[in-house]
């Protein structure tokens, strides 16, 4: 019933051309109401597409009411047909509405149901398999990956061999008249009638593409009925042959019953150039959005195209993008790039340049045929690098508003590309980034990424790489259940994390993060929360990792307001228990629980130098000490011990020589023997050569060991010297070579030795090119 009145436009996602022909095509229909596929959810939003704010690309986003995690995105480009039919249909108070299967469907079937059901979107591809605007995070399953595709049909029927290239110059790259849709829909038929549908029978996509396209049909039914005049339907060009002809509601209803259903809430999200690409793994991607962005601008509106200066205008911004890069682009050469272009288009047999004629023509003129230049225009250019914007009225979820607010606030405005930001926590601009960066990292929303902190110049300064991606936005709906603001959500994150934890360095490391990003309240119960695991703590390990991200956030103490006094005593009373431990805490401990501690002792020995207390750091030593004097510690921790002692200057070189030489006696097994050398030559090469007392002592105890237990040790002596740098390891190898600086009293004997020890040295070449890694030299 009333089928005369409907009138079916069959599209291709995100095409520039496939846009253009629609706009004319509804000017000449006018119709009474303006179907589209997309989910019904989003049907109470659709009004705010026309706010003035609204800039694409743009995405709906689809979640689980009560799970933000599963979600689909629903995205839009500037030149996306079904953008421009909304748009065309509000701007003149027409009804419009999205007429797919409800995603609630998808969102409510479980990972046991479906293996792809945690981001599953309405997605497939209509004339590249195009339909609609789909899920942009997940990659195709398998059954899509074997599924036909009509656009390269068409091609080949053409004589073809790239369908895409093909399709763009025949239909994107050209204003036609409403006619076109009439022939899109013929090949479509055509096409359906020899294939049928584009997944293998018995597939899941199967079965879903044909209940998609049973509630298409019922809701264009329904619509039929409850309007007088002409409707249009704008749908993937694939699925116009399955609306069109007689109605089938009574097994449409039969298809559609029963299926799971969860409750879901729409909204507006910012979309980025980068994941409308194909390559980002969007099954209805295209190649190029930032290149279809230039072909909507030049022929997508009114009026004859102008083809040359089309070319003219994008071989401009390819020799700006250079030029700013500091590579040479000459107007000669833009002027030789856009007749190339025109030129290779002509030769292939295409009324106008496309983006492979553009590329080509950039390639040989512009690029001087340098591969690098290229990929940057690939990148910058023709993928792009826009980042849509939600306009101010428009309802947005809490969390996604009040981030907006803060981007105003610290005038940071969200990019698809990597920003570097060096901050000065000094002054109120930087600290208020980093307040927000550290609060978004706190809720898994990691904007921001610091790469460094402190650094060369100064413990008030941090480095970030910022770069926002659409997936943030699930973060932030995720982020709801633990508050409205992103303060208040981070606050509650991090009580959160403190309470559920047992380990007193995951603990210690959440008031870290709560301080640097200025949540003094729920810092002070993480702190008692901390206080309250360490009392009862015997992992020493644990106890060190909680005291180092601790001294870390104290050497911000005059950049950020925080409890001070209460922290210098946390870390006192924790540096007191680790000391009291060590001596039990060192002993019965299997290889990998030493590694770990030994690990954990050089961190927690370098935030002891960072506090600079001498009451502590006397404390260490006394630990350290006893430890080293232990004949029950670890020998892998004993040699730390002694290491680090050391290098504080508690012992001399006579002191440490004893060490040493009593660890690495006859006496002592070889494995426990080289296990205490590993922990103390750890990053020890300026050490072993500039003190020939402790080189001597090693040299002695190496030449000495017996063969098979030398042979036994090699796998320990190479890991020990592995921590050494490669030109550190090359001086030690010419210092064996020439052997210790002898003594003034032993230089005479020496003389007489000096053949005997070079034959021995040569013989032994090979074996210590090994140990120190250096297989080759000489």
């Amino acid at each position: 019933m009333g089928q005369d009145r409907l009138h079916l436009f069959g599209i291709r996602h995100h095409g520039p051309g496939s846009a253009a022909s629609l706009e004319r095509a509804l000017d000449e229909l006018d119709p009474s109401a303006v179907l589209v596929e997309g989910p019904p959810e989003a049907d109470a939003i659709l009004a705010h597409a026309a706010a003035p704010g609204m800039r694409p690309p743009l995405a709906i986003l689809v979640h689980a009411a009560d799970d933000p995690s599963r979600s689909s995105f629903f995205p839009f480009a500037d030149y996306s047909p079904e953008w421009r039919a909304i748009l065309w249909a509000l701007k003149r108070d027409r009804p419009v509405r999205f007429i797919d299967l409800p995603a609630a469907h998808d969102l409510a079937e479980t990972p046991e149901d479906d293996e792809h059901a945690e981001a599953v979107a309405p997605e497939e591809e209509s004339e590249q398999e195009s339909a609609d605007p789909g899920q942009a995070v997940e990659e195709p399953d398998a059954e899509a990956l074997t599924r036909v595709d009509p656009l390269s049909l068409l091609a080949q029927a053409a004589g073809h061999s790239d369908g895409e290239s093909w399709w763009n110059a025949l239909v994107e790259q050209q204003r036609h008249a409403p006619a076109v849709f009439a022939a899109i829909e013929q090949a479509m038929t055509a096409l359906r009638d020899e294939h049928g549908t584009l997944y293998a029978e018995g597939s899941r996509e199967r079965d879903r593409e044909a209940r998609r396209e049973a509630h298409m049909r019922l809701e264009i039914g329904r619509c039929l009925e409850e309007t007088a005049g002409t409707v249009a339907v704008v749908t993937g060009a694939w699925h116009v042959p399955a609306l069109r002809g007689p109605s089938k509601a009574k097994e449409d209803r039969a298809l559609l019953k029963g299926l799971p259903k969860t409750k879901a809430t729409a909204t507006w999200v910012p979309w980025t150039d980068g994941r409308l690409a194909a390559a980002s793994g969007y099954r209805a991607g295209i190649v190029s959005p930032g290149w279809y962005r230039h072909v909507w601008t030049e022929f997508g509106r009114p009026g004859p195209a102008d083809v040359t200066g089309a070319a003219a205008r994008w071989q401009a911004r390819v020799a700006g993008l250079l030029r700013g890069e500091g590579q040479i682009a000459a107007t000669a050469s833009v002027i030789e790039a856009v007749r190339l272009a025109e030129t290779l288009a002509a030769l292939r047999g295409f009324a106008l340049p496309g983006l492979a004629e553009m590329r080509d023509a950039s390639l040989a003129t512009l690029c001087h045929g340098e591969p690098t230049a290229l990929a940057l225009i690939e990148r910058r250019l023709v993928v792009g690098e826009s980042v849509g914007e939600i306009d101010e009225a428009v309802p947005q979820m809490p969390l996604a508003a009040d981030l907006a607010r803060w981007q105003k606030r610290v005038r940071v405005k969200p990019e698809a590309l990597d920003r570097e930001l060096l901050l000065d926590l000094r002054s109120e601009a930087g600290l208020l980034k980093s307040t927000l960066f550290h609060r978004l990292l706190l809720i898994d929303t990691p904007w921001g990424r610091l790469t460094e902190a402190g650094g060369g110049r100064g413990t008030f300064r941090e480095r970030w790489t910022v770069r926002w991606e659409p997936e943030l936005s699930v973060k932030l709906a995720e982020a709801l259940v633990w508050g409205v603001t992103i303060e208040q959500a981070a606050g509650n994150r991090a009580i959160s994390i403190a309470r559920e934890s047992g380990d007193v360095g995951e603990i210690a490391e959440t008031v870290e993060r709560c301080l640097l990003a200025g949540l003094a309240a729920p810092a002070e119960q993480c702190i008692g929360r901390l206080q309250a695991v360490a009392v009862n703590a015997s992992d020493i390990r644990g106890l060190m990792d909680a005291v180092s991200p601790l001294a870390n956030v104290l050497r911000y103490g005059t950049a950020r307001e925080m409890p001070l006094d209460a922290l210098r005593l946390l870390v006192t009373s924790l540096t007191e228990e680790i000391c009291i431990g060590m001596a039990h805490g060192c002993r019965q401990l299997d290889a990998e629980a030493a590694d770990a501690l030994r690990q954990a002792m050089v961190r927690f020995d370098g935030a002891i130098r960072l506090l600079e207390d001498e009451r502590l750091t006397a404390d260490w030593l006394r630990a350290l000490t006893g430890v080293a004097d232990d004949d029950g510690a670890e020998a892998l921790l004993a040699g730390v011990a002694v290491r680090q002692l050391y290098d504080r200057g508690a012992l001399d070189g006579e002191a440490a020589a004893a060490y040493l030489s009593r660890a690495l006696s006859p006496g002592v097994a070889p494995a426990v023997a080289g296990a205490w050398l590993e922990g103390f030559l750890a990053e020890a090469g300026q050490l072993l050569l500039h003190d020939p007392v402790l080189f001597g002592v090693i040299d002695r105890w190496m030449i000495g060991l017996p063969e098979d237990d030398f042979v036994a040790l090699l796998p320990m002596l190479r890991r020990a010297f592995s921590s050494i740098d490669s030109m550190e390891r090359r001086r030690l190898f010419q210092a064996a070579r020439e052997g210790p600086k002898p003594t003034a009293a032993a230089r005479a004997d020496a003389v007489a030795d000096d053949h005997a020890a070079s034959a021995a040295f040569g013989r032994a070449l090979p074996l210590l090119t090994t140990i120190l890694g250096l297989e080759g030299a000489s």
